[in-house]
């Protein structure tokens, strides 16, 4: 079964590209549609060779080709020759990466305006190779491993966002979909192994595929979708309940989990009984100078009213200005102490930031190289001077990531327990199935 990947820029934010260069680890074959004077053709591309491609005005402009000069197409199609070459994209970063990342299928260009669009048309399960590759260490336990592939291999099938208008089925980003980094000439053992044993199993509810999400450390417990996520198509916050995306503990907490006391506990217990509490990122804390935040607060919070994603989830005061900082309050908390609503008082008024993604980016500091919070279960200590002015800031947080759906510290640890990878995926999804797609 083959899917189809909307490869990003390098800032991973973007479909849109300025330029492609393409070339293959041995020959590759390039294919010509539309082209004005002879409709379709091909040419073959020898290993080291690359060819260049732009837009203008929504077609193609190819250069590079042997013995052919400059043509111009309204598709192209590049494919290895052999089963055992790779299709690279030279120029283009990604994250873990030390050269250009190389795929395993054919690659369909095409003209936007003035830009390029790539995608790639890949196996399935090569896809969640790379996804493997990119999200979970292979030094985890099979088990855990084997959850996760069910997993990507379900999200490829049904992305949070949808992509058809991008005539893909789902985007390489970790910022929107999930992160796939390109297929690796060789594959890690328990990687392979993974999909072998769970070749064509994904998650369903209903009959349908499930929204399999999932993040690093959920610190303790996982986290409702409706309190994280807004509707992919109205844009609405808190949207409607998905029933098999509630949160679930991760083992034994505090009686008063998830308040603020309960996290306090958590936070300090000497031995959380939790599955993800082996995990370096279970717990975390930041501390901040009074002269961090008064430096970039206001400026970090200006900047996401006025970008489109966060804007409707930052209310500002009266004086719509932000003056000198004196209290951060979390005024509403989700099921994992998720913070959902957070109260920034300033000397000019209440500023109120609402959805954690919003929240943990509030707090991007270039002074100690933060560019937004592990995650938003989290609570504050305040410090002040004589005056009782902010001197200083320390956030204690849980966890890494959104929280919602498996978690994969979590997953380790509970196959370092026996658990199964049915049995991880049963907690994370309650009463969802694996089956056959």
């Amino acid at each position: 079964m083959d899917i189809r990947v909307g490869l990003t820029a390098s800032d991973l934010r973007t479909l849109n590209h300025r330029r492609l260069s393409i070339s293959g680890t041995g020959p590759l074959l390039v294919t010509i549609e539309g082209e004005t004077s002879v409709g379709r053709c091909t040419f073959e591309l020898a290993s080291g060779q690359a060819i260049s491609v732009i837009a203008r005005d929504s077609e193609l402009l190819i250069s590079g080709l042997p013995n052919a000069g400059g043509k111009t197409a309204k598709r192209l199609q590049v494919e290895a020759k052999s089963q055992s070459v790779l299709v690279c994209l030279p120029g283009l970063k990604r994250e873990g990466l030390s050269g250009s990342p190389c795929y395993r299928g054919r690659l369909e260009l095409f003209g936007r305006g003035q830009m390029v669009r790539v995608a790639l048309v890949t196996d399935l399960d090569a896809y969640v190779c790379g996804v493997l590759a990119s999200e979970i260490p292979a030094s985890y336990k099979l088990e855990a491993i084997k959850a996760q592939a069910v997993a990507a291999r379900t999200y490829g099938l049904r992305p949070r966002i949808s992509h058809d208008a991008d005539q893909v089925n789902v985007c390489d980003s970790y910022l929107c979909c999930q992160f796939f980094s390109g297929t690796a000439a060789g594959m890690a053992a328990n990687h392979e192994r993974a999909i072998a044993e769970t070749r064509g199993q994904i998650l369903t509810y209903g009959g349908r595929p499930a929204l399999a999400l999932f993040s690093s450390c959920a610190g303790g417990h996982t986290e409702s979708y409706e309190n994280c996520f807004s509707d992919p198509f109205t844009g609405r916050f808190p949207p409607e309940p998905i029933a098999y995306l509630k949160g679930v503990p991760e083992g034994k907490l505090p009686s008063a989990f998830p308040s603020e006391q309960g996290m306090r506990q958590l936070w300090n217990s000497a031995k959380p009984e939790t599955a993800d509490a082996w995990s370096p990122h279970f717990r975390w804390k930041v501390t901040l100078p009074d002269r961090a935040l008064e430096g970039h607060m206001h400026h970090v919070v200006d900047e996401l009213s006025k970008n489109p994603e966060f804007a409707p989830f930052i209310v500002a005061p009266r004086s719509a200005q932000f003056g000198h900082l004196e209290k951060f309050e979390i005024l509403k908390r989700g099921v994992s102490g998720c913070a959902i609503s957070l109260a920034i008082h300033t000397s000019r008024g209440k500023w109120v930031i609402t959805k954690e993604l919003a929240i943990r980016s509030a707090f991007k500091n270039p002074d100690v190289k933060l560019s937004r919070l592990k995650s938003a279960r989290m609570f504050f200590e305040h410090r002040y001077d004589k005056l009782g002015l902010l001197t200083e800031l320390t956030i204690f947080g849980l966890g890494w990531g959104h929280g919602v759906g498996l978690q994969q510290t979590g997953a380790e640890g509970f196959a370092r327990a026996g658990k199964t990878y049915r049995e991880i995926l049963s907690h994370y999804f309650p009463d969802t199935a694996v089956e056959k797609v």
